[in-house]
């Protein structure tokens, strides 16, 4: 139930029992104003009558035509009664006059004389009667006494009219009330209440933006109420403000944290696959330092004895021929175990001041063949200052880096080269349109004996070899790529003195 409606039912019913008490007080005092008023007729009748019955002296008919008079003149009189005090005894002689069937009774009797008093009595025959007692001395100077009884019928009809036409009043008067008292409630109250209870719903909702309508000084409590409503709110929104700054700085912070503990996570890994490279590469060079001497004292004994026999003079031709293919195998096979050894043992960096161009050349002739340059597009871009740095090793760190360019693109594609100097720094970058890297494979690129490619076509040590030639040029080595698009690795390291021409 709306508190409109409440109110209204409240209103009704205090205006309802007020009403009511008003009514019953207001025709109690009718009706005894009215009986008042009868009373005082009756009374002046009663005066007029005991004046006419002393002149008509001892005669009982003009006493009865006196008494006669006085009920048919008189509308309301129900009976007039003449009592006398008889001429022997203490009895009295009484003579009434009564209306009865629309016409007078007369009725004479001697008995005792009883005391009555003026009171309202109910008559078995009329209803409710007031009956007056006057008392006076007759023509032959004795007491006697004058009873008429009032009718009160006419008070009666009064106040039933009465009644009803207060009971129309009321409920016409009440309806227009509660009418107007639901239309005034409404302006005065319930619109306020209601958009106080919108501002809550829309609080509810979540909109804490909002403002509940009404004065900012003075008002009644409605007003003082949506103040302090607003003034809550205005806490809440300054609380909520202060809790998103601290969430907010609370989350930059953990974020921060999350983000130096990922790149302390990443140099972690990082750190452990160098020591893993390294110690592989440290492994392979032993293997290696130990195959080459097995291998190297057979071959180098080898590599003597063809010689001599190639000296022989005596020496066929078709034999010779033989030896001479016999001494390039040996010479190969020696080349092989030597860039082995090279591959594997520590670098030392040599510097000297060597100019970039030569040493891009030269790694791109020594791995770019015929076949190659049929199908790949080369973009040479090389500034043509000289560098302080050791040769040997940015010529094998570009030759690596060129040679797993060609073999990212078996269907031809485009392949750059650029080396240059950026202030103190040497920059070198080898870009391929290949079939590019996918995330997981780019992590592990640098480690030693990972490698994408079939059994017999790599060793998996190109690129870790790559990476401790920058180590040891005090540079670092990047790789962007994204399959399908290619890759481009970018060395930078710095040089070791002044540029020198």
């Amino acid at each position: 139930m709306s508190l409109r409606l409440q109110l209204v039912l409240l209103f009704t019913a205090v205006l309802a029992a007020t009403l009511l008490v008003a009514s019953a007080l207001g025709l109690r005092i009718g009706q005894r104003s009215v009986e008042e008023e009868i009373r005082k007729r009756t009374a002046e009748l009663a005066s007029a009558t005991t004046l006419a019955l002393k002149h008509a002296g001892n005669d009982d008919d003009q006493i009865s035509e006196e008494l006669a008079a006085t009920v048919r003149t008189h509308r309301g009189i129900l009976r007039a009664e003449v009592a006398r005090q008889a001429a022997l005894g203490i009895d009295a002689d009484f003579t009434a006059a009564r209306i009865e069937g629309g016409g007078i009774v007369f009725t004479r009797w001697r008995g005792p004389a009883t005391r009555v008093a003026d009171e309202v009595i109910d008559d078995p025959d009329s209803g409710r009667a007031l009956r007056l007692v006057a008392p006076f001395n007759d023509a032959r100077g004795t007491k006697a006494r004058l009873v008429l009884l009032a009718s009160l019928a006419e008070a009666e009809h009064l106040v039933a009219a009465e009644r009803k036409a207060l009971l129309q009043v009321a409920v016409g008067a009440s309806l227009f009330l509660v009418v107007a008292f639901w239309i005034l409630l409404g302006r005065i109250l319930i619109r306020r209440v209601s958009a106080l209870q919108l501002t809550m719903r829309a609080v509810e909702g979540g909109l804490l933006d909002v403002q509940a309508p009404g004065p900012r000084e003075g008002g009644d409590e409605l007003a003082y109420l949506a103040r302090g409503f607003n003034r809550m709110l205005a806490q809440i929104r300054g609380f909520n403000a202060e809790l998103t700054k601290k969430i907010e700085e609370a989350t930059a912070e953990l974020t921060k944290k999350n983000r130096d503990l990922e790149e302390l996570n990443e140099l972690l890994v990082a750190a452990r696959r160098d020591l893993t490279s390294q110690e592989r590469l440290a492994a392979l060079g032993q293997l290696a330092g130990t195959i080459a001497h097995e291998l190297g004292n057979p071959l180098n004994a080898l590599s003597g004895h063809l010689q001599l026999l190639a000296r022989r003079p005596d020496l066929a031709e078709p034999a010779r021929s033989q030896v001479a293919v016999l001494q390039g195998e040996v010479t190969r096979m020696t080349q092989i175990i030597r860039r082995f050894l090279d591959q594997t043992r520590g670098f030392t960096p040599a510097a000297e001041t060597v100019e970039l161009a030569p040493l891009v050349d030269e790694a791109l002739d020594l791995t770019l063949g015929m076949e190659a340059r049929q199908r790949i597009q080369i973009a040479r871009e090389v500034d043509g200052v000289a560098v302080r740095t050791d040769p040997g090793l940015v010529r094998h760190l570009l030759t690596n880096l060129v040679a797993n360019a060609v073999d990212a693109m078996p269907n031809g594609g485009r392949l750059e080269v650029q080396a240059r100097s950026e202030g103190r720094d040497v920059v070198l970058r080898v870009s391929d349109t290949g079939t590019g890297m996918a995330p997981d494979v780019k992590r592990h690129i640098f480690e030693a004996f990972y490698t994408t490619k079939p059994d017999g076509k790599g060793t998996g040590l190109g690129l870790a070899i790559c990476k401790e030639i920058a180590r040891a040029l005090r540079g670092r080595i990047d790789v962007e790529s994204e399959p399908g698009k290619g890759s481009a690795f970018t060395v930078r390291f710095p040089e070791a003195d002044a540029h020198a021409a």
